[in-house]
Formats: C-alpha cells, sequence, structure tokens
C-alpha cells in the first residue's frame, strides 16, 4: 500500500513539472480559447479556497465564462443575476460502496431548506433533479439549487481522494438531464449570469 502511494505521488509530480492536463485536474493553463458572447453559455463568480493541490495559498474571487464541453476562460467582473439558493440538508443522499470499487448514492429523502434555513416545498421539478444527483458518484455535500432566470443549476462538492471537485450542473428541463459544466478544485460558485444556456446542450 505505501508503495502504491508513493508511485502515485511520483506520477503526479511528474505530470505537474511536465505541465499536463488530467480530466479536469489540470496542470498549467487549465483555460480555453473561445468568444464568451458568441459561445459563452454562462458567467460564474467563484471564492477560490487554499488549495494544496492547486499550489493556492490565498483566498481569491474569480470571473469565469463557460462554455460547451467543458470550456473555461476567466471574464471581466460583472453583477451576477439574481438568484435564489436552497440548500440540501444532511442525510438526504446516502452513500455506499459498490463492488469494492465505486461509492454511490442513494437518495433517503428529498428537503430543501432557504438562505434562513426555514424548510421549503420540494417541486416535482425539483424531484426529478434530486433523482439525477443520486445517480452520480463519490460522497457528496453542499449541495445547494441555485435558480435564476427560471433555470435551475446544482452546486455540490463530491469526496474524492486528492482534490476536493467543485462541481455545477444545469438541469435541461426539455431533455430531463443533468449537465456537468465545469468541475474546479476547491472553487466555490456564489454567483451566475446567463449567457445561451441552450448551448450547454
Amino acid at each position: 500500500m505505501k508503495r502504491k502511494s508513493f508511485l502515485l505521488c511520483v506520477i503526479l509530480i511528474a505530470l505537474a513539472l511536465s505541465g499536463c492536463t488530467v480530466g479536469r485536474f489540470s496542470f498549467g493553463d487549465p483555460y480555453s480559447k473561445f468568444d464568451p458572447e458568441t459561445e459563452g453559455i454562462v458567467d460564474v463568480i467563484v471564492i477560490a479556497h487554499p488549495s494544496v493541490m492547486s499550489n493556492r495559498e490565498t483566498t481569491e474571487t474569480r470571473y469565469y465564462s463557460l462554455a460547451r464541453n467543458q470550456r473555461i476562460c476567466l471574464t471581466e467582473a460583472f453583477e451576477p443575476d439574481p438568484m435564489t439558493v436552497y440548500t440540501v440538508p444532511w442525510g438526504c443522499f446516502e452513500s455506499y460502496i459498490y463492488r469494492s470499487s465505486k461509492v454511490l448514492n442513494r437518495l433517503d429523502h428529498m428537503a430543501l431548506e432557504d438562505a434562513d434555513k426555514n424548510p421549503v416545498p420540494v417541486s416535482d421539478e425539483q424531484a426529478k433533479i434530486f433523482h439525477h444527483i443520486a445517480d452520480l458518484e463519490h460522497e457528496m455535500f453542499n449541495v445547494r439549487f441555485l435558480e435564476t432566470n427560471e433555470e435551475t443549476f446544482v452546486y455540490l462538492e463530491l469526496n474524492v481522494n486528492l482534490w476536493l471537485p467543485c462541481c455545477l450542473y444545469w438541469y435541461d428541463r426539455e431533455t430531463d438531464k443533468l449537465i456537468l459544466l465545469y468541475k474546479w478544485d476547491e472553487e466555490e460558485v456564489i454567483g451566475l449570469h446567463l449567457r445561451n444556456i441552450e448551448l450547454a446542450r
């Protein structure tokens, strides 16, 4: 076990030195080249927390534009659209190990809280989203529904070894699908500005 851990560390160091990109865990420049005016689907404000794996030592506010196929670029500061945030209380999803290799989730019950931690009723559409979230792998926490301009997004954090994936999904009600827009390392989404969300399909 110690030998495997040592080899993994050596591989990660080698990748970092070579400037490679592995999935959404990026070394070097993770940004794409695209025109947010024509290809942008949504602009995002995040709080980038200190991260050992990203060599980030201080907390920063960052502004991004997202495009299809999980592309991202830095953008100018902007005012976010009005947004309603609902938090999923702890215990709605139960994680379990499947065949000793995967961590899957089971939906125990559905509940939402508003900004004052008061319970709010779960709509039929939100219920569909709960079932989609339950299909995701890895233990989840800090699950939030972000509603703006009649669109629903889901922000959640995953319990994964080595890094903390912070994921932003969009719920496409026409196809009844939860679409991953991007996955950061310890960057918490706090604001959104819609551009052309239909391009995410």
